[in-house]
C-alpha cells in the first residue's frame, strides 16, 4: 500500500532528518524540567457509622431466615431448557419381504444347500450366506431354516409357507 513512499529518496530523507530531531529535543530536555508536585494536604478519615444493637438481634431470626430459603415449587434460578439432550432419533426404516423356504440338498462336498425364494428370485445358499439385508442362515434343518440378523433375533421358515421378514430399507 505504501510501496510508493519507500521508493521516494526525498520522502525517506524527511523522515530521517524528523527522527533525528526528535532524538536531539529529547537528548536536551528542550530546556523544561519536570513540575514541582505538592503533597495533598491531609484529611481526617471518614468516621465509620455504626448500626445500633436493637437491628443486630433480628438479622438472624427466625422469620427473616424463612423467608430467605426459596420454596418447595418454585424454580431454580440456574435452571435453563437450553442444556436438554437432544431427542431420539427415529428408528431406521424398514421393509417387509417376503421369504419361502423351499427344500435343501446335500451337495457331493457333504454340504448342506438350501432353496430359498426371495421375491422372483431363487437362491441356493449355505449355512452362515447372507439372505436379505443383515440375515443370514444359521440352521437348515430338515423341515425349517432358521435366519438369523446382526441384533440376535432368530427367524424360522417353515417348509413352503412363506413368511415376511422386516429387514433395514437401504
Amino acid at each position: 500500500m505504501l510501496d510508493f513512499l519507500e521508493r521516494r529518496l526525498w520522502l525517506s530523507l524527511l523522515a530521517v532528518a524528523g527522527l533525528a530531531g526528535l532524538l536531539l529535543a529529547a537528548a536536551t530536555r528542550l530546556g523544561g524540567e519536570a513540575p514541582r508536585l505538592t503533597p495533598l494536604p491531609e484529611r481526617p478519615g471518614a468516621l465509620p457509622r455504626v448500626l445500633p444493637d436493637a437491628g443486630e438481634a433480628q438479622w438472624f431470626s427466625a422469620p427473616l431466615v424463612a423467608r430467605l430459603t426459596p420454596g418447595s415449587n418454585s424454580v431454580d434460578i440456574v435452571y435453563t431448557l437450553h442444556f436438554q439432550p437432544p431427542p431420539p432419533p427415529p428408528p431406521p426404516p424398514t421393509k417387509k419381504v417376503e421369504l419361502l423356504f423351499q427344500g435343501w440338498y446335500l451337495g457331493s462336498s457333504g454340504e448342506q444347500r438350501a432353496f430359498v425364494k426371495l421375491g422372483d428370485a431363487l437362491l441356493i445358499l449355505t449355512n452362515g450366506a447372507k439372505v436379505v439385508a443383515d440375515h443370514t442362515i444359521k440352521e437348515i434343518g430338515l423341515r425349517t431354516l432358521t435366519l438369523t440378523n446382526a441384533a440376535g433375533q432368530t427367524n424360522v421358515l417353515p417348509f413352503n409357507v412363506k413368511k415376511a421378514v422386516d429387514v433395514p430399507a437401504s
